[in-house]
């Protein structure tokens, strides 16, 4: 195989697991690249445990802070344009035109979440004598995201930028078929100091 198995992130490392593990094929040769484990209902919960154990310190954070890590995510994005797209090539099946522009797209989704402090600053509106109503940001706690095979860097990048600089923590499940991706955005998202756990 050309890549190691595929280990889950969980709280700041990879974990491997002891499942069941099925074969990661190149759709461009039908070689075998990696495996990636079926993750069962324990695995998620030791993930779901690590992002509880996050949430206070992150959910405190305020979004001008917190977006300072999707700063350096986009500018390494960008950095490890040329691997990120020939990971999505190899992995997907896409040419390399293609796979680029979705590595190019999702540097401009992370860029709008970068510009979360003058969107989510929150507003107080007199709608009436006495009446007042009022925008104000939450984090809910954990959120997941499910994503399809067919824009392996994109659509992860639709909503994991947003979704934590708002306070929030992010279980990532991608498509069996394009795990590899996925394991490269935790190593980008640690290397931009995402805390363990986020």
């Amino acid at each position: 195989m050309k890549y190691p198995e595929v280990r889950n992130y969980v709280d700041g490392s990879f974990v491997r697991s002891d499942r069941e593990y099925i074969d990661v094929m190149n759709p461009g040769d039908g070689s075998v690249i990696s495996r990636v484990p079926l993750s069962t209902h324990d695995d998620i919960n030791g993930a779901v445990e690590g992002a509880r154990r996050a949430f206070p310190g992150w959910a405190a954070t305020p979004v001008k802070e917190s977006v300072q890590v999707f700063f350096k995510y986009k500018a390494l994005l960008e950095k490890n344009i040329d691997e990120l797209a020939a990971l999505v090539t190899e992995e997907n099946g896409k040419i390399d035109s293609e796979a680029r522009a979705e590595v190019l797209k999702s540097a401009e989704l992370t860029e709008f979440a970068c510009s979360l402090p003058q969107l989510t600053a929150g507003e107080i509106l007199e709608v009436s004598r006495g009446v007042e109503c009022r925008v104000e940001r939450f984090p809910v706690g954990i959120v997941a995201s499910i994503t399809p095979f067919n824009f392996p860097n994109m659509v992860p990048n639709w909503t994991m930028p947003n979704a934590i600089a708002l306070g929030n923590r992010l279980l990532l499940k991608p498509g069996e078929p394009v795990p590899l991706r996925a394991i490269r955005i935790a190593e980008l998202l640690r290397d931009a100091r995402l805390p363990d756990g986020v």
